[in-house]
């Protein structure tokens, strides 16, 4: 057993580990004592021997694996995640900002019911090659509409073109700095009761740690703390297994209670 240290709100809060069991006992009472699982290589293979993972989300995953930036593909649990949001929440249109090789957009277009549709906003040429060839192969080409540029012109293009509240589901994993702003546009476009999920928010861990403050952990930080006090959205942050991956799921606001958007933040690989 050793003694280990985790911050919350930049204060110490002391944990008890079992390096046996790969799990973190919190000491203080406020906490009920939670166990907090370590993901170890064992588990975490565990966790992916039970993802339903299409062969063609396969083979894409395995051909990025070789290219620069890989490790910005989201993992095979996170993109199972958002295609069962996608399934529950009965979406037919939806929005991704920062696409890469086309993963994660790849599984949300795959369940999405015919005539739906999925804008797939990158700036990077290169990789959107790669994500075109899935989605041809995936037979999902009419299904997906690309769009090569910066997103944010994308999406305030597309609320000039009268696309505003007509969208159910959004799912960002772009620029950091650019966070707020994109979500700020996501709110016009996605309706009420739809979902955003903005990944990254816990950022590698480095926005609990006071220490850190570069620009990009400063902005995700202000990011979920603008965000825990819009009285827009309704929200929930949750730790994924491995990796540094983290999302947030929101809805379009409404004009009273009832009505506004709920959002969820969930983080994927941090």
């Amino acid at each position: 057993m050793a003694g280990v240290w985790i911050y919350n709100d930049w204060k110490a809060l002391k944990c008890v580990a079992n390096t046996v069991t790969d799990t973190v006992i919190s000491t203080d009472d406020s906490y009920g004592h939670k166990e907090v699982i370590s993901v170890n290589p064992r588990l975490y293979d565990y966790l992916l021997a039970n993802v339903r993972e299409p062969e063609i989300l396969r083979e894409l995953r395995e051909e990025t694996a070789t290219m620069h930036g890989s490790q910005m593909q989201v993992s095979p649990d996170q993109a199972q995640l958002l295609a069962m949001l996608v399934q529950i929440l009965g979406a037919e249109r939806c929005i991704e900002v920062g696409v890469y090789t086309g993963y994660s957009s790849l599984a949300v277009a795959l369940v999405l019911p015919e005539g739906g549709q999925l804008v797939a906003c990158e700036r990077d040429a290169k990789s959107l090659e790669v994500a075109s060839r899935y989605y041809e192969r995936a037979g999902v080409s009419e299904k997906v509409k690309v769009k090569l540029g910066l997103a944010a012109d994308t999406l305030k293009s597309m609320i000039q073109n009268g696309e505003g509240s007509s969208y159910d589901f959004a799912f960002v994993d772009a620029e950091k700095k650019m966070y707020q702003d994109y979500f700020e546009l996501l709110l016009q476009l996605v309706r009420v009761g739809g979902v955003i999920v903005i990944d990254n928010v816990l950022w590698h861990g480095r926005v609990a740690d006071p220490l850190v403050n570069d620009s990009k952990t400063v902005s995700i930080r202000n990011f979920n703390r603008n965000l825990m006090e819009d009285s827009r959205v309704s929200i929930s942050m949750a730790l994924k297994t491995a990796g540094d991956k983290s999302l947030v799921i929101s809805t379009a606001a409404g004009s009273n209670q009832k009505h506004k958007k709920a959002a969820s933040v969930s983080n994927f690989k941090n």
